[in-house]
């Protein structure tokens, strides 16, 4: 009787795990982007899209995944990305990437950006060998400012929000930025992280806005 309670004490244990599990998982021959919250409990959320027999999960950040046509983070297609030479850059939430043509952050192509000197500095900062960027937004800094752009980071508890925004809305408030719907005509979603905090010769910044 003691062993069959133990049994049983093992399989609702096991259940309850496998219940809980996030991440990329595969139901069959399909795989899934697996979240648990305590209002929905375990979902599963098919991949659109995706090769099944050729997805793997990245070693590097298993948020992404690729197949042999693109990539994914969070079980999203990231927009443009190709899966030959495509590199995760970091190894948390934070989707940073790139492959031969560009630079990411999640789902999205940091605008400009120039992969072969790409570099991610801290969020929501990232940096080449022509300009600083916020999320996916370049913040057109002269060459000797981007060479002394410094994270600061001030506010610990804000600095690592992330803000998804339509790019439609974000120009109407920063119309010099007026230029992304010439040059990315398919962009409609851009990153920020408005909270974030740094600083370089002469200047201090609080997300992508310059503290006068």
């Amino acid at each position: 009787m003691k062993i069959f309670i133990i049994i049983t004490l093992v399989l609702i244990v096991i259940f309850f795990i496998s219940s809980c599990e996030t991440g990329y998982v595969k139901r069959g021959h399909n795989w899934a982007w697996a979240t648990n919250d305590e209002h929905f409990g375990s979902r599963d959320h098919w991949i659109e899209g995706i090769d099944n027999e050729s997805f793997k999960v990245s070693k590097q950040n298993k948020n992404f995944g690729t197949d042999r046509h693109s990539a994914y983070f969070q079980g999203r297609r990231v927009n443009h990305a190709k899966s030959d030479g495509f590199i995760p850059l970091t190894n948390d939430a934070y989707g940073y990437a790139k492959d031969k043509f560009h630079a990411f952050l999640d789902t999205e192509v940091i605008l400009k950006a120039d992969p072969n000197t790409f570099e991610v500095l801290g969020f929501p900062y990232s940096r080449d060998k022509n300009d600083v960027y916020n999320g996916t937004i370049p913040m057109n800094l002269s060459k000797s400012e981007v060479a002394a752009f410094r994270v600061t980071n001030e506010d610990k508890m804000m600095a690592g929000s992330k803000t998804t925004i339509l790019l439609s809305e974000f120009i109407k408030f920063s119309p010099e930025y007026s230029w992304i719907d010439s040059l990315y005509p398919d962009v409609k979603w851009i990153i920020l992280g408005s909270s974030g905090t740094a600083e370089t010769i002469g200047k201090k910044f609080k997300g992508i806005n310059e503290i006068k």
